[in-house]
């Protein structure tokens, strides 16, 4: 008689949300966008840099007044995004891919920091969760299952 193919063991995978591995990709996306775009991810994506102005024109207001060395996602696309008046006067609109060089500029000088920053976010969390895998384990079995949310979320 034929043997018989074994079938494998099939693997679970887990449906909750782990708070820890979102916050280490948080982490290392604004190492990515700071070191890059000059931006935090938030204002990366959005292009809402909100900066008080001390002086000049709009002095005192609150909006939208990028950096020299910023770039956001909008200004890369070339959205309907328009630069607040300078010393002309004149408003200028946001061409499309008007912040490669930026970009690459950014992505030369920082090169080694944003490697370093990179290896030293990663290997902090995979120590940080070897140290603190017995407190993980206390909030995961104790605290969301009295709050009701152990199937949902993990530390």
């Amino acid at each position: 008689m034929a043997r018989r193919k074994s079938k494998k063991a099939r693997r679970r995978r887990s449906s909750k949300f782990n708070i820890v591995n979102a916050l280490e990709l948080y982490v290392q996306t604004d190492v990515l966008t700071r070191n890059i775009m000059g931006t935090n991810p938030f204002t990366a994506l959005t292009g809402m840099e909100s900066n008080r102005v001390k002086s000049g024109p709009v002095a005192g207001s609150i909006g939208y007044y990028p950096q020299f060395n910023s770039v956001t996602l909008p200004e890369l696309l070339g959205l309907d995004k328009t630069v607040p008046a300078g010393v002309s006067g004149q408003s200028s609109r946001v061409e499309f891919g008007q912040g490669f060089d930026t970009m690459k500029a950014n992505f030369s000088a920082n090169l080694f920091p944003m490697v370093v920053q990179t290896i030293g976010v990663r290997a902090g969390f995979a120590i940080g969760k070897r140290l603190l895998s017995k407190q993980r384990s206390f909030v995961n079995n104790t605290v969301f299952k009295a709050v009701g949310l152990k199937g949902m979320v993990s530390v």
